[in-house]
């Protein structure tokens, strides 16, 4: 719009009415921004938005500390547990050696 109407006061391309008739409908279907009350309304939306956004993004963070807690507490049990049974197996090698040992 802004090029056309540029072409226009220069003198490089005609006046056609049914544009500038459709430019003149799209600026007077824009709201007036300049109302205390638009500004405000549009100022709490924006705020709401931005406080959306951002405790969307605090929630997933703690959803994600909370499967990374999930997880090492899953292993640590996981890592316990396959120590006793090696040292279960390690303790069965011990008294085989010494039942060989008193065999002997």
């Amino acid at each position: 719009m802004k090029l056309y109407l540029e072409n226009v006061v220069a003198g490089k391309m005609p006046m056609n009415n049914q544009i500038i008739y459709n430019m003149q409908t799209i600026f007077n279907l824009l709201p007036n921004l300049n109302i205390e009350h638009m500004v405000r309304a549009m100022m709490v939306k924006t705020n709401d938005l931005h406080l959306i956004m951002y405790l969307t993004s605090l929630i997933r963070a703690i959803i994600a500390l909370h499967d990374l807690l999930n997880n090492k507490v899953r292993f640590r049990v996981e890592d316990v547990a396959e120590d006793k049974a090696e040292e279960k197996v390690e303790e069965k090698k011990d008294e085989e050696g010494k039942e060989e040992k008193t065999k002997a």
